[in-house]
């Protein structure tokens, strides 16, 4: 009878680390230059410095940005996104990535702790962006359809009919961010009910970290890459 082995953590890391680095194995020039050109590119955009600046004026301790959200922003940058809505926005820093990339950006933040609302807003009025509040864990619908959508699943409590929601609100040239896929099983779950939609086409796995498109010139596809 064959042995089954299962991949630790570590182990699974490790194989997505060995998967589709630097682009190697994938055929579709869109996800291509998508990892080539957003998710390794090490750029050191102005903007971040920006940031920084934002929240040593907030009075925030922040040693150095995380490479999670300097993706988010290379990710809001490359495809122009204009309208944005952030499902759990925590204590908005990295709403200030969100928003960075251009002065046009209007963003709707979802957020249900009053206590991260508060301290927030505190970093919005430095910031001095077009960013839009919504304290509590109602899902609200955008004046017209997000070009992005960011979730963190570990800052807002979702329910089953998220898919309905964001099928809803999605058109062919939204994509989603997801952060958290991994850290709890309610949120492997959600993840997985998301990949599933009907409209989703491309999906990049990396790791703790999703991204879905709608594009219908895009193959339906799943990649699991390097980050």
């Amino acid at each position: 009878m064959p042995r089954i082995y299962k991949f630790t953590r570590t182990g699974l890391k490790l194989l997505y680390k060995i998967r589709h680095h630097r682009g190697h194995g994938i055929h579709s020039p869109f996800v291509f230059n998508l990892i080539t050109k957003v998710i390794e590119e090490k750029t050191p955009y102005h903007a971040y410095e920006d940031i920084r600046y934002a929240l040593e004026s907030a009075h925030i301790r922040k040693s150095s940005l995380s490479k999670e959200d300097k993706l988010f922003f290379r990710l809001v940058n490359y495809f122009s996104a204009q309208h944005i809505l952030e499902i759990g926005s925590g204590y908005g820093i990295t709403t200030l990535f969100l928003t960075a990339p251009s002065n046009n950006i209007v963003c709707a933040c979802l957020e249900p702790s009053a206590k991260k609302c508060d301290e927030a807003e505190k970093l919005y009025a430095i910031w001095n962006k077009d960013i839009r509040l919504y304290p509590g864990e109602k899902l609200i619908i955008p004046d017209r359809k997000p070009d992005c959508i960011f979730i963190n699943l570990n800052s807002f409590p979702l329910s089953d009919n998220i898919v309905q929601y964001l099928s809803d609100i999605t058109y062919e040239k939204t994509f989603i961010i997801i952060e958290g896929i991994r850290t709890k099983k309610r949120n492997q779950a959600l993840w997985k009910s998301i990949i599933n939609m009907d409209s989703r086409t491309v999906v990049l796995d990396l790791f703790n970290i999703g991204i879905v498109f709608f594009d219908k010139t895009l193959y339906r596809w799943e990649y699991k890459i390097s980050f």
